[in-house]
């Protein structure tokens, strides 16, 4: 055990919407979390302020899938490599709490931490107690990035000591990492820090990272013959060849970055695929074999992602992957044929509506093409899906509820049930995902400044609280009138939809569907040898249960428990149209 080391920290996210409108200070935030008198916290017994109450965890998509967070992988693996003499350790609040390492291992150099909007609450709570004991704590991330004002409003304006808290705005590259070290080392920490280069070569397998032990993914055990075996050995693993995205779209959340801070960044493809071949240096088993590429579209990659799935199919690997990519991949067939070759196997797809007057509002890319062949978007998504499965590759579609020209006629009547049938019949899982403001977003931006975010102005204690349902769960802000301005019948929608398409029968009918697409259409290595070819078909199948999940984490927000109300109790009570109320009054009681 090195003398000297660091932490690298994922704050869980808590539910916290029973706050809102409760509380007026980040002191409260904490004693909530803690159920502690925080009039109490002082450097003796800071320790027991970083004990949260679990009971109260809103479970993230991330932790859901048992995929690990690949910001915090591949941060430790930048200090481990600049700080060789240290040990990093890796904390999620859950598996490793920081109050236990900090127990075992006493006060370390410093903790990193990274953060998400919907965490960020959590991150807050978290460097109060921390900066009693005079531990310098950095934080970055999207949300730090797109709203750095945040760090001063909640964080230093209430503590003791704001010198020990620094942010970094952008990337955690190297070069600002140096900086950073080298100023914890001299006692003169900045209160900012900037960073341009996302992605470097050899930022992996440091072996002065200590990790955590694997997540598993509880629903495939559901499954009936090989559901514990999935269960136990198949895991989801993290990694990207580049990031970073030329497009400003209204509803991201980096869209208010300067163009420098998301410029496409890449990898080398030698690089890329050693990292990989690590994974595999012991053999090749479902824990080590599939993995999930991050990139928000694959196709920016260009030249250089033919040159990495060609390294890919060169190499000695045996992979299946997953990534996002968009729906007009299904144009270029011989794209299309090396993807396969190189263990594509799940693509996940923005698909955003059927509606097309809702594609234009959001200015999605795929409107031209529609246009183009004169189809409906129904049909349209229906062509170029089954061009995409007849390569073998499984699909899961992204569809966002509460767009302008969505619809709500009854609870049995509604674009929900359009979007679930239009899943099922086309054999792909489903990601509903309510209209929300992003922080970072112009729709954030303008939401604020035009009054339709529901929530409380950014600066307010009522918008720290309601930053944990910017997970896509819920809505932020007004729904159309189509909606009965009711943000009870987008989350409704949401989880109907789910309901529908993500039920597990669905899950294996859509995974049996596409494993005998796999098999009929198989990899490279599918190509070479049966045993790789079953793998291929394994890899499919488990690929539309693991898209299932969407479901349980709808299920596991929607439900109250003994110390939180769940999202359909919570909005029932805070609806104001008297229809919706009348409408809704007897499905919450099951909620309750």
């Amino acid at each position: 055990m090195a003398e000297k080391y660091y932490i690298m920290h994922n704050p869980l996210t808590f539910n916290l919407m029973d706050l809102h409108g409760n509380i007026q200070d980040t002191h409260e935030l904490l004693a909530h979390l803690t159920s502690k008198d925080v009039s109490q916290l002082d450097p003796n017994n800071y320790l027991d302020f970083l004990r949260f109450d679990l009971r109260k965890e809103r479970q993230g998509m991330v932790e859901t899938f048992g995929m690990e967070s690949y910001a915090v992988h591949y941060i430790a693996n930048q200090l481990a490599r600049l700080r060789p003499d240290s040990e990093v350790v890796l904390s999620d609040g859950k598996r490793k709490t920081l109050d236990k390492i900090i127990q075992e291992r006493g006060k370390p150099e410093a903790i990193f931490m990274t953060s998400m909007s919907s965490n960020f609450p959590t991150a807050v709570a978290t460097i109060i107690p921390l900066n009693q004991a005079r531990i310098p704590t950095i934080i970055g991330g999207i949300h730090v990035s797109t709203s750095p004002e945040d760090i001063d409003t909640f964080v230093r304006n209430v503590v003791p000591n704001p010198d020990l808290v620094s942010q970094v705005k952008g990337a955690g590259d190297s070069k600002t990492l140096i900086s950073v070290l080298q100023d914890i080392q001299d006692g003169k920490l900045k209160p900012e820090y900037i960073g341009y280069e996302t992605m470097e070569d050899g930022i992996w397998g440091a072996e002065n990272v200590v990790k955590m032990d694997p997540m598993q993914m509880e629903l495939l055990k559901k499954v009936p013959v090989v559901g514990k075996v999935l269960g136990r050995e198949f895991k989801i693993n993290a990694t990207t060849p580049y990031l970073g995205c030329p497009y400003s779209c209204s509803f991201c959340s980096i869209s208010t970055l300067p163009k420098e801070q998301r410029k496409f960044q890449s990898r080398g493809s030698e690089d890329f695929v050693a990292e990989l071949q690590e994974y595999q240096k012991d053999g090749v088993n479902f824990s080590n074999r599939f993995f999930f590429f991050l990139p928000d579209n694959l196709l920016l990659g260009g030249k250089r992602l033919h040159q990495i799935l060609d390294r890919i199919i060169e190499s000695d690997l045996k992979i299946n992957y997953a990534a996002q990519i968009s729906i007009e991949v299904a144009n270029n067939e011989s794209l299309l044929t090396k993807l396969r070759e190189s263990g594509a196997t799940h693509f996940f797809i923005g698909l955003e509506s059927l509606d097309l007057r809702n594609l234009e509002a959001i200015g999605k890319n795929a409107v031209k093409d529609i246009k183009r062949k004169k189809l409906t978007v129904r049909d349209y998504y229906a062509q170029q899906i089954r061009k995409i499965q007849d390569y073998g590759i499984s699909i899961h579609g992204a569809f966002i509820l509460g767009m302008p020209h969505d619809y709500f006629r009854s609870p049995q009547d509604h674009t929900g049930i359009e979007i679930a049938d239009f899943c099922m019949e086309q054999h792909i899982g489903l990601q509903p995902c309510s209209l929300t403001d992003l922080p970072g977003s112009r729709n954030f931006s303008e939401s604020q400044a035009n009054g339709n975010c529901i929530y409380g102005k950014q600066g307010t204690m009522d918008y720290l609280v309601s930053l944990c349902i910017s997970d896509l769960t819920e809505t932020n802000r007004t729904p159309p009138e189509s909606l009965g301005s009711s943000p009870l019948t987008v989350a409704y929608m949401a989880y109907d939809a789910t309901q529908m398409a993500g039920s597990t029968w669905q899950a294996m009918k859509n995974g049996l569907y596409m494993a005998r697409k796999s098999w009929q259409h198989p990899t490279k290595n599918g190509n070479l040898s049966l045993r790789d070819r079953l793998d291929d078909s394994i890899c499919s199948f488990a690929s539309q249960l693991v898209v299932s999940q969407y479901k349980d984490h709808g299920d596991s927000v929607a439900h109250s428990n003994e110390v939180t109300r769940g999202s359909f109790e919570r909005l029932y009570k805070a609806e104001e149209n008297p229809e919706v109320r009348e409408m809704f009054k007897d499905f919450v009681e099951q909620f309750r």
